[in-house]
Parts: C-alpha cells; structure tokens; sequence
C-alpha cells in the first residue's frame, strides 16, 4: 500500500508541475485570459468570439512568426484561415464599442492578403513563377497582413460569447 501511495504522489506532483509549464506557455498575440486582465470583456455574438479564437491560433503560423522572406511562398493556408476569420470579425463587430475601428482594420488585413494573393505570391493558382524578382514586394505584403492581425487581435482583446 505504501508503495502505491508513493506513486500516486509522485504522479500528483508530476501532473502539477506538466500543468503548470502549460498554463505558462503562450503569445503576446493571443487574447488570453492573462493577456487580457486589464481589457473590459466585450459582448460578441458565439461566431465573432470563435473567429477571435481564431485569429489568435493563426497568430501562431509560422506565416505570423516567422521572418517573412523565408516563409512567404508557404502562407496559403495561413491567408485563407485568416480571410476567413477576418471577415467573420468585421462581419460580427457592430456589437463592439471599437466597432468602427475593428471593421477598418479587418478591411486593411482583407485589402494586405488580397494584394498578397494578387501579386502571386503564394503556392497557389496565379502563384508568380520567379518567386526572386517578386521577393520583395510578397514580403512587404506579408509584413502588412501581419501587422494587420497583431492590431486586430490587440482591438479584439477581451471579446468573449
């Protein structure tokens, strides 16, 4: 019985410290509880609130962390994850008492992943075929989707179901 009892402890203890680690664990990108302790909850319907969990998973692609000449050609996924949520925010945000400023930067980010799209610089169809002479101008409109999703996910902070 004794032995058993150690184990348990021993497993106890383990478990704590495995929970502690991960609850230490995140982004200054995200909208987390402890990243949000001084921003008001805002009401937001269920759909605005999961496309806030959203933006602030996608805040954790490679895409948004990542230096950008490096992963530019890779962010499809990323841009089409992010259209989606975006427009589900702008969509959702006449509820929001920064409603006027989360639709303008929903439009910016929506405006910056067109232009990433436009001028071929993904994978994908339309994709530019020398990736090198369009090199930097897909970085600078990565650049600008990503510091659209950082300011979107600081005027969503806080937002909740």
């Amino acid at each position: 019985m004794a032995v058993r009892l150690d184990r348990f402890w021993w497993a106890a203890a383990v478990g704590a410290v495995v929970l502690a680690l991960l609850g230490g664990c995140g982004s200054s990108l995200t909208n987390s509880p402890g990243n949000s302790a001084n921003a008001p909850a805002q009401s937001g319907g269920s759909a605005l609130a999961d496309a806030v969990t959203k933006l602030n998973q996608i805040a954790q692609d490679s895409c948004q962390t990542r230096p950008p000449q490096l992963v530019y050609p890779n962010c499809d996924r990323f841009i089409a994850e992010l259209r989606s949520a975006v427009t589900t925010v702008q969509n959702g945000a006449d509820g929001l008492p920064n409603a006027s400023a989360v639709r303008a930067t929903s439009t910016t980010v929506l405006s910056a992943a067109d232009a990433f799209q436009r001028d071929g610089c993904g994978t994908g169809p339309g994709a530019a075929t020398n990736t090198s002479a369009n090199r930097p101008t897909c970085v600078a409109d990565l650049g600008r989707v990503r510091t659209g999703l950082g300011r979107l996910i600081e005027e969503t902070r806080g937002v909740t179901g």
